[in-house]
């Protein structure tokens, strides 16, 4: 027994944005959804709404369809050319395909291979998600109510779904044609670097980072009042908001509970923001003689990128 996810590994492409490509072309009432379902992504990435809460208001476009599942059956008569070659190479009846999709949008496929599925439960008439999404360690438990403690071999496209490749004797990541044992794939530093600046860890941090931004300015400002240098009062802004920073990390994104250590490692790993900051402050105030507040502004987000990924890993580590 085999078990294979189903997006980008044996499917070439996201079978949902697909689908949701498809039902708008068919009927364009979706577009007024499409404001709904970018604010509720924009919560989703800071973290005020659930994963669960995004793909229910995403689903919902399948309430402009009477027939959801005769969509569904035409849908794949166009997609059905998507599902890689090597899959279909080697595919076997005792095939499990587990997938954090929609189980509704899934199941022709399903039927036409004669596999069985496993994937998020979401009611077809409104797309609202029944029960948990299935990803990461909610896949293994969906298993293992089946009793499938184990398998002959795993492909995924995704390191999230490490928790299922421990259950089988032979894992393989999958990059577009190319697999590779899961043992042996090493994603570049560029993909490791676009890994971090694009979760949700990220998208708090940022927008702390604005926060801390806006802090640090204001205080800098006040500081001016009571000190001459520009410079030295930019640096007492500093390190004032550097303190509610990591109060707002700690609670608020990586969940961690505020220690002093933890205080002295998050103000280390923002030296290398604090050099750049001073230097922007120091290059745009005494150079090119620029406003005090738009030097502040700028200086304070150059540098967001980089004292992210310090503070992840060192600080905050996952």
């Amino acid at each position: 027994m085999n078990i294979y996810d189903f997006d980008k590994t044996i499917y070439n492409g996201d079978s949902s944005i697909d689908f949701f490509k498809f039902c708008f072309k068919k009927n364009k009432k979706i577009i007024w959804l499409i404001p709904k379902i970018i604010w509720t992504m924009v919560f989703y990435l800071l973290k005020i709404y659930e994963k669960e809460k995004f793909k229910s208001v995403f689903f919902s476009f399948i309430k402009y369809f009477d027939n959801i599942e005769q969509v569904v059956l035409e849908f794949w008569q166009f997609k059905d050319y998507k599902l890689k070659k090597f899959y279909l190479d080697q595919f076997q009846k005792d095939d499990i395909i587990i997938s954090a999709s929609p189980e509704f949008l899934l199941q022709p496929v399903a039927k036409r291979y004669q596999f069985k599925l496993i994937a998020t439960k979401i009611d077809s008439q409104t797309g609202n998600l029944i029960g948990k999404n299935c990803h990461g360690e909610e896949k293994v438990r969906r298993l293992k109510k089946l009793n499938i403690k184990a398998c002959n071999k795993f492909y995924s496209d995704s390191l999230s779904d490490l928790p299922v490749a421990k259950l089988a004797k032979k894992a393989y990541i999958v990059r577009n044609d190319e697999i590779i044992p899961w043992q042996d794939y090493k994603p570049s530093l560029k993909k490791k670097i676009i890994n971090l600046l694009f979760d949700r860890d990220f998208f708090v941090f940022l927008a702390i980072g604005c926060i801390n931004a806006i802090n640090g300015i204001w205080l800098a400002l006040v500081y001016s009042l009571l000190i001459k240098n520009a410079i030295v009062a930019y640096i007492f802004g500093f390190f004032t908001s550097l303190l509610i920073a990591y109060i707002l990390n700690s609670i608020l994104n990586f969940k961690s509970k505020l220690s002093f250590k933890k205080f002295i490692l998050f103000a280390v790993n923002n030296i290398p923001n604090f050099i750049i900051q001073v230097v922007s402050v120091i290059v745009l105030i005494m150079i090119l003689k620029w406003p005090k507040i738009i030097a502040y502004g700028i200086s304070a987000v150059i540098a967001v990128p980089i004292t992210f990924i310090l503070v992840k890993l060192n600080v905050f580590k996952k």
